[in-house]
């Protein structure tokens, strides 16, 4: 057993397809079909069947899944921490969701490699309801999110603390209030962030506990259009305490909830036995730095 046998492996499990695993491994489906046939006489065992929706793992191959992907990162950690040791530059790569750069900025993700000169960061950001689970499962070592719980085989740590806010123009009648219940929007014209899907919106759940259905307008994916249909429609929006403070609109009033409904900020990093040391310094510092929040 080799790693580019388990690669092969690990595509046609992805693909449910040798061909099309072959397609992305730039080889021939005989080749492919060859090496899993060897991994099959070594381990003594059947790891794929052909089943209605392509090609199955057996019970065997699920296990070996788990456990190739595992390999995979661990080898992916010795070469950074070989290159790092060797004199080469390594490379982290972190996934941040939009409005968590709100609270923890990228240039600030981006100092650390001023302090480790060694390992280079490498930025991805993406809406927050984009899934992120397959992202995880791929090449990103750590990450900064809100809704840890939908990715899987990833430790979550708290980083900074938030919840959902109301934003309505400083003539709407609710802008007299300091603070207002989830009851009090039973009635209003609501726009609120898009989630993704298969999800409810933490708000939406609130509603629906306190027995009514929202009055959802619009979902949004900028919250600058949420500002405009405040502004131009009178709508109550559904917001984040650190998203609205970080930017700061004078014509709006954030109105908070007695009924809380968290929205956190998570450091989010790929469950291994033994963490990379690029990796666990990039741990120290952002929660370093969540001392300030």
């Amino acid at each position: 057993m080799n790693t580019e046998s388990l690669e092969y492996f690990i595509k046609v499990y992805e693909k449910k397809s040798v061909t099309a695993a072959a397609k992305d491994l730039y080889i021939t489906p005989q080749g492919v079909s060859k090496t899993i046939k060897q991994l099959e006489l070594e381990l003594e065992t059947e790891l794929f069947y052909r089943g209605p929706r392509g090609v199955e793992a057996t019970e065997a191959g699920e296990l070996l899944h788990a456990r190739a992907k595992h390999l995979r990162y661990l080898i992916e950690d010795i070469k950074k921490e070989i290159s790092i040791i060797s004199g080469s530059k390594g490379t982290l790569n972190i996934l941040v969701t939009y409005s968590t750069t709100l609270m923890i900025p990228v240039d600030y993700l981006f100092r650390f490699s001023d302090i480790y000169p060694d390992i280079q960061v490498k930025l991805k950001e993406y809406p927050d309801e984009y899934p992120l689970d397959n992202l995880f499962q791929e090449d990103i070592d750590a990450g900064l999110v809100m809704d840890p719980d939908k990715i899987d085989n990833c430790e979550s740590e708290l980083v900074a603390h938030g919840e959902v806010v109301i934003v309505v123009a400083k003539t709407h009648p609710l802008a007299k209030n300091d603070e207002i219940s989830v009851l009090d929007l039973e009635s209003e014209s609501v726009v609120l962030k898009a989630v993704g899907e298969g999800r409810e919106h933490r708000f939406v759940e609130a509603c629906l506990e306190k027995g009514f259905t929202p009055n959802i307008i619009h979902e949004y994916g900028s919250i600058i259009s949420a500002h405009r249909l405040c502004e131009m429609n009178g709508y109550a929006a559904v917001s984040i305490d650190f998203v609205e403070e970080a930017i700061g609109n004078e014509n709006l009033k954030i109105v908070r909830l007695k009924d809380k409904i968290p929205q956190n900020i998570y450091l989010i990093l790929r469950k291994r036995n033994i963490q990379s040391k690029a990796v666990s310094q990039f741990h120290n510092y952002i929660m370093e730095k969540s001392k300030s929040f």
